[in-house]
C-alpha cells in the first residue's frame, strides 16, 4: 500500500472517530480550540456586543412593551424593532429546527448496532458503534492503547482521556517499554492532573 492510500484511510478513521464522538464533546472540544481566538477577533466583538443589546431590549421590552403603547393599539411599526422581531422569530425557528434535529439523530442513535465491548462485571456497553468497527469512539481508543508502542497521549480533559492514558501507561509498562523510575514519574502525573481535573475549566465561563 503506498502512502497516498495510507493517508486516505487515516483520513478516512480520523473523519469517523471525530463523527462518532457524542455531539456534547465536540462542541466542547469546538469551544476550547476556537472561542478565545474568536472573542477578541472584530467579528466576536461584534457579536457579542449585538447578543448582549439583543437581550437587554428583550428584557426591555417584557416589563414596559405594553406601558409604552397604553392607549395605543397599534403594533410598534419602526423599522428597528421589525427587525428585533424578525431576529427573535428567526431565532425561534432555528431552535425547533435544532430540537428536531436532535431528536432524529437521538432516534438513530437508539437503533444504531451497539458496542460490543463486555465491562468486566459482564454488562454490554450499549454505545453505538463506529462504522466499520465493533466497538464505540470510547472502547476503539481503549482498545488501540493496548497494542500501542508508544505513549503519545490525548488532551488531558476529562475522564475518558485519564482513563486513556492509564491503560496506555499500564500497558507498556506489562510489555517491558516503560521502566520504574520513569513509571513512576509517569503515574504520579497522571495523579496530579486527577487531583485537579473538577477545578479546571478550559477557558469556559459562568454564563456560557
Amino acid at each position: 500500500m503506498g502512502s497516498y492510500e495510507r493517508a486516505v484511510i487515516l483520513g478516512r478513521r480520523r473523519a469517523e472517530e471525530e463523527a462518532a464522538k457524542p455531539l456534547e464533546q465536540r462542541r466542547r472540544e469546538y469551544r476550547d480550540k476556537n472561542e478565545a481566538a474568536w472573542a477578541t477577533s472584530e467579528e466576536g466583538k461584534l457579536c457579542q456586543e449585538f447578543f448582549r443589546a439583543y437581550t437587554e431590549y428583550r428584557a426591555y421590552l417584557s416589563q414596559h412593551s405594553r406601558q409604552w403603547r397604553e392607549g395605543n393599539d397599534n403594533e410598534l411599526e419602526f423599522t428597528e424593532h421589525q427587525a428585533y422581531e424578525s431576529l427573535a422569530k428567526a431565532l425561534g425557528d432555528y431552535q425547533r429546527q435544532r430540537d428536531e434535529t436532535d431528536r432524529r439523530n437521538l432516534e438513530r442513535a437508539q437503533v444504531a448496532a451497539r458496542c460490543t465491548h463486555r465491562r468486566s462485571g459482564g454488562q454490554s456497553c450499549g454505545s453505538p458503534r463506529m462504522r466499520g468497527s465493533k466497538y464505540c469512539y470510547a472502547h476503539y481508543r481503549l482498545n488501540a492503547a493496548r497494542t500501542t508502542e508508544d505513549l503519545e497521549l490525548p488532551a488531558l480533559e476529562d475522564a475518558n482521556s485519564l482513563l486513556l492514558s492509564l491503560t496506555k501507561g499500564l500497558q507498556a509498562l506489562i510489555k517491558g517499554k516503560m521502566d520504574l523510575k520513569f513509571a513512576g514519574m509517569y503515574f504520579y502525573g497522571l495523579q496530579i492532573v486527577a487531583s485537579i481535573m473538577g477545578r479546571v475549566n478550559f477557558g469556559e465561563t459562568d454564563g456560557g
